[in-house]
């Protein structure tokens, strides 16, 4: 049987009980838009009021055809490996290229507007859809089953390809990370949902959002914001890494804080693990 997304997840994922009963606070916390260094005044108001950010330019074409190739040749390892194409998870930890990534100095300072100074990036994973993949990455906040606390995290996604409505690209809801904890259920099989948890009646919480990317281009989006992405329909690769920074003060609850690289500023509690930069692979 081929390795999922789940078996490959080095670190343990929160039980539903977990999730319910930690003690965490998982309010959404506004950035100041008069000490934005990079991003626009609007752009962080935007941000505070939706709760995303895109498009962002990040690399050239280029740049994103170097890493598309290098992509390319992993994605093509792990396949033949018998993982699947959503199992590359936690990756800057044995790939030098993603590590470097996650230091791109514009993709550090968009963050730093956003969440501070003191950053870590505490993971990293490929959403690879291959062309007439059948399955979702259904609705879901990604703090409701991360044990952080406070919710600090910011994702970023860097489209790999080309990501439209064609090739089930993300969507999110407009404003949902203001709205608190959303209940979300455990997914039945027959959803085909990539994740564990699923969350109903989007369409009555706020408006959609597509996330429309040109390979290069990244959005930002706040960790308790509403998203997720349809099946992949098409004859197209839709595939984008994402990189989460978090406030370096934020606290781990279990043992994700092993992966976490300090990014820049300070650790002060010397909470994060901060592995050394791999060498190639």
């Amino acid at each position: 049987m081929a390795k999922t997304f789940f078996d490959s997840l080095q670190k343990t994922l929160l039980s539903e009980q977990e999730m319910k009963t930690l003690d965490r606070d998982l309010s959404f916390r506004p950035a100041s838009p008069g000490q934005a260094q990079t991003l626009t005044p609007e752009q962080v108001g935007a941000f505070n009021r939706d709760g995303f950010l895109l498009p962002l330019p990040l690399l050239d074409s280029h740049q994103i055809g170097e890493c598309r190739n290098h992509w390319d040749r992993l994605l093509e390892t792990t396949l033949a490996a018998g993982s699947d194409s959503y199992s590359l998870h936690d990756v800057h930890v044995t790939d030098e290229k993603v590590y470097d990534l996650m230091f791109h100095p514009q993709l550090v300072a968009y963050v730093k507007d956003l969440i501070g100074s003191d950053i870590v990036c505490w993971g990293t994973h490929c959403f690879c859809k291959l062309p007439h993949d059948d399955r979702q990455v259904a609705w879901h906040q990604d703090a409701y089953y991360w044990p952080f606390t406070p919710s600090r995290t910011v994702t970023a996604w860097l489209a790999i390809d080309d990501a439209d409505r064609e090739n089930a690209c993300m969507q999110f809801i407009k404003g949902s990370h203001r709205i608190g904890v959303i209940p979300h259920r455990v997914s039945h099989d027959d959803e085909k949902n990539v994740l564990r948890v699923t969350v109903d009646g989007v369409d009555t919480i706020g408006e959609i959002a597509d996330v429309t990317l040109r390979a290069g281009q990244i959005s930002l989006h706040a960790d308790m914001m509403l998203h997720g992405s349809g099946p992949n329909t098409s004859d197209r690769r839709r595939c984008g890494l994402t990189f989460r920074f978090v406030d370096a003060n934020v606290v781990d609850l279990r043992d994700w804080s092993a992966f976490g690289v300090l990014i820049c500023g300070e650790d002060r509690r010397g909470h994060w693990g901060n592995p050394a930069r791999p060498g190639r692979i």
